[in-house]
């Protein structure tokens, strides 16, 4: 019995080695991709529900319940003048889906098609859709300011 253990005990490590080789591969890779497919989904997918929020504001020209529409603290039952906060947003928001979904592609065509590693490139890619995302909130707060 004791031969048998001995030997089960040796074979398994002979054929844990023999199964995974250390290749010297990066363990982290695999979460590079990850968030690389997170950041995709968050920018293609803030575009689509903001472009979807400006087509519907477009067809029904009332306010509804959206998490991108109003201002912070703002109900839209104390909208002071519907239309003009309508007219002031729309196009504000229609530049806002097209943007993300512009920096969307890019970085899908950046990192999938590419390839590539730039460091300029990986810093603009989470600069430049927050700094769309801080305009859209000074758009509100002047709407803030200007309709409730």
């Amino acid at each position: 019995m004791y031969r048998f253990l001995n030997a089960a005990e040796a074979a398994s490590a002979t054929a844990a080695t023999e199964v995974a080789p250390t290749t010297g591969a990066n363990p982290y890779a695999g979460m590079g991709d990850m968030l690389s497919m997170i950041l995709l989904l968050m920018l293609f997918g803030s575009g689509i529900y903001a472009l979807y929020t400006y087509f519907r504001l477009h067809k029904t020209c009332m306010l509804f319940p959206n998490k991108f529409l109003y201002p912070g603290g703002c109900a839209p039952e104390t909208c002071v003048d519907v239309d003009g906060f309508i007219d002031y947003i729309e196009p504000r928001l229609l530049l806002l889906g097209i943007a993300m979904i512009l920096c969307g592609a890019a970085y899908l065509t950046y990192s999938l098609a590419l390839r590539a590693t730039n460091t300029l490139v990986d810093i603009a890619t989470i600069l430049v859709p927050a700094g769309i995302f801080v305009w859209y909130m000074f758009v509100q707060r002047k709407a803030s300011k200007e309709f409730w």
